[in-house]
């Protein structure tokens, strides 16, 4: 199993996990030949024996080689080593568009701005004969200058043909899904245009324009109806560039990734200078994203005509859309959805082997250099030194950047999780000097988040021995308090239920 310190190639040495999922692993390591960081995706034992998924990291070395351009990330190595396979990417010192708009949406000249950077970048792709196929704030990374870059090419197309759809199934995030790839028909370059739009779409509002109860449902939407319209708070032009790239039929969207970078571009009188994105610095206390600014109404988009090598592959040389074809007819997506990304988490510490399990209820030692919690805050009763939660809390994969940990994204226990909390206790002052990705490595945040505390709030011991635990800073919801959640999961696999006792 992958761990820090652990060489691949005789070259690169591991340093923390920044991304896990279900296909590989991502870490931060040093080049220890060129003495630089570098960013290592290492696919997983278990899925490296199965043709699709080792030609499908083959496939992404290969299309992120062919790509040289700024905002594309670049790939520098691939290898193999002691059956494991893995491939070597420049490392971005910031975070997902993802993340970004988890903290709140974005204005309409920023949002121009990053369009038009990914689709520049994007138009770079095509032009290898590319198709990404899976376009999404998860993979857009945004850098602390606030430029854009595109990666995570695993299930990219090219265009002879070359593609990992499995028969029968569907390829990609089905919030993002094209509705020709709904369809079960062959994604072309338009189809990125449509993704770029969806994901222009959730800068603007702050949502995603479908939403159901279950991914097919979300998928299906879009090949019935238009996406729901965009406020007046949007301007005119910044409204227009966005609706013509999410139109259903793709010879009504802009006919290349070039026409809706330059589209997006014009769609704002005075481009600002390129205020970095709101990504949080270094500091204990995470930035907030600037509210909403609206634009000033510049003139109507000029709807030039590309030149034609600039169309995107898949779509016809005219520069006039032609009118919509109505949709008739529901349609049914009977291929099975797969979502092929290296999920969100960072700074995974194993557990040390399990102490003597303690009676239920037991808490842990207080936190050295920080006081014990006077008054329990919302969501969380008192247990001797420590807090419990009143109700179980479960979460998604966990980030850092820069060493700051970024709070993670809230799931429901009885759907598939990552991590749960069994405890928490107050931060301390001094978090941020040592690493808020590493308080485990403190004696007192171990000690107070401890295997043998793991077995007192456990339902089943024999279900949580084992399980790996960190210690992870997380904001109480509308209080700005941040407070030390002690956390474990299984080694493999994702729980649907939760493991520890309420109080």
């Amino acid at each position: 199993m992958l761990q820090a310190g652990v060489r691949l190639g005789d070259r690169y040495r591991l340093d923390a996990r920044i991304g896990a999922g279900g296909m590989g692993e991502v870490w931060r390591a040093v080049d220890e030949v060129l003495g630089r960081v570098v960013a290592v995706k290492a696919m997983l034992p278990g899925v490296a024996g199965q043709p699709d998924f080792a030609r499908r990291f083959l496939v992404e070395a290969r299309a992120m080689a062919s790509v040289n351009h700024p905002a594309v990330a670049s790939i520098h190595d691939y290898g193999q080593d002691g059956g494991l396979t893995f491939l070597v990417m420049e490392f971005i010192d910031g975070e997902s568009l993802a993340q970004v708009l988890a903290r709140g949406r974005l204005d309409p000249a920023t949002t121009m701005r990053l369009l038009a950077q990914a689709a520049d970048g994007l138009r770079a792709v095509h032009a290898r004969g590319i198709v990404h196929r899976d376009l999404k704030p998860a993979n857009l990374l945004i850098r602390r200058d606030g430029s854009l870059l595109i990666t995570d090419f695993g299930i990219s197309r090219t265009e002879d043909g070359t593609q990992l759809t499995a028969s029968g199934a569907i390829l990609g995030t089905p919030t993002y899904l094209s509705p020709e790839q709904v369809l079960g028909r062959p994604a072309t370059g338009l189809s990125d245009v449509y993704s770029l739009g969806l994901t222009a779409y959730e800068c603007l509002t702050g949502r995603r324009p479908f939403e159901g109860d279950n991914p097919y449902a979300v998928a299906l939407q879009r090949v019935q109806a238009p996406p729901r319209a965009l406020g007046a708070d949007v301007p005119a032009p910044v409204r227009a560039v966005v609706e013509r790239a999410l139109a259903t039929d793709p010879a009504d969207r802009w006919p290349s990734a070039g026409a809706l970078a330059a589209a997006a571009r014009a769609a704002v009188t005075v481009e600002p200078a390129p205020a970095p994105v709101p990504v949080p610095p270094p500091v204990p206390l995470p930035a907030s994203v600037p509210a909403p600014v609206p634009a000033p109404v510049p003139a109507p988009v000029p709807a030039a005509a590309p030149a034609p090598d600039d169309l995107a592959f898949g779509s016809r040389a005219s520069g006039a859309p032609r009118p919509r074809a109505a949709v008739r007819r529901r349609w049914a997506v009977l291929a099975a959805v797969l979502v092929v990304v290296v999920a969100g988490g960072a700074a995974v510490r194993q557990a040390l082997g399990p102490d003597d399990p303690v009676t239920p209820g037991a808490g842990g030692p207080a936190v050295s250099g920080s006081p014990g919690p006077a008054a329990a805050p919302a969501g969380f009763v008192a247990c001797g030194p420590m807090l419990c939660p009143a109700e179980p809390l479960c979460w998604a994969g966990l980030t850092s950047i820069s060493g700051r940990a970024m709070s993670p994204r809230s799931l429901p226990c009885d759907r598939e999780h990552t991590w749960e909390t069994f405890a928490a206790t107050t931060l301390p002052a001094d978090a941020a000097a040592g690493g808020e990705d590493e308080l485990l490595l403190r004696d007192d945040i171990a000690a107070a988040c401890s295997a043998r505390l793991v077995a007192g709030r456990s339902r089943d011991r024999d279900v949580t021995q084992g399980w790996v635990r960190d210690a992870w800073p997380i904001e109480v919801p509308g209080t700005g308090l941040r407070l030390v959640h002690c956390l474990a999961r299984p080694e493999r696999g994702e729980p649907s239920r939760p493991a520890f006792r309420s109080p």
